[in-house]
């Protein structure tokens, strides 16, 4: 009898944490099938900045950038393409994409230009946000980046992010 529940036992605890193990291996299999991309600036020359966007997901990813700045009630943003949330960028696997814009391009809704504005008011610097949006390729479930501070300085001609 000692013995029949101790096999009982065994195979209850055997089934115990091989159910636990193959959760696990799902969960970690699961993961790189769910989208998720990442991405980073750099100055390239003066208001021309470099845009770097990485797909770490087995997915073919679907991704919408926004670009905006807002100083004194005044919203400057991009008003097509991608850093303007117009137009996506398809991300394949693994993959990077690269690209590059102007501050100079930047104006608000009555078409006063960024640049413009910024030697007219006579400002130092100015904070930037950027977000994507992305989601998997004929998916309709959308995940949204935290926006991202940036600081351009037009007295120094410096680009950095505001931590």
């Amino acid at each position: 009898m000692f013995f029949k529940i101790a096999d009982l036992i065994v195979a209850i605890f055997t089934l115990l944490i091989t159910s636990i193990y193959y959760y696990l291996t799902y969960l970690i299999a699961k993961d790189v099938y769910e989208p998720s991309v990442s991405f980073s600036f750099n100055q390239i020359s003066l208001f021309h900045l470099g845009f770097r966007m990485m797909n770490k997901s087995k997915v073919e990813v679907e991704v919408f950038g926004k670009l905006w700045a807002k100083f004194k009630g005044e919203l400057f943003e991009f008003k097509t393409g991608f850093y303007g949330n117009k137009s996506p960028w398809i991300l394949q696997p693994f993959t990077e994409g690269h690209g590059h814009f102007d501050l100079k391009d930047i104006a608000n809704k009555k078409n006063v230009m960024l640049m413009d504005f910024v030697k007219e008011n006579k400002i130092p610097s100015l904070e930037f946000m950027f977000q994507i949006n992305y989601h998997k390729v004929g998916s309709n479930k959308w995940k949204k980046s935290s926006p991202q501070k940036f600081i351009y300085n037009f007295e120094n001609n410096l680009f950095w992010l505001n931590v």
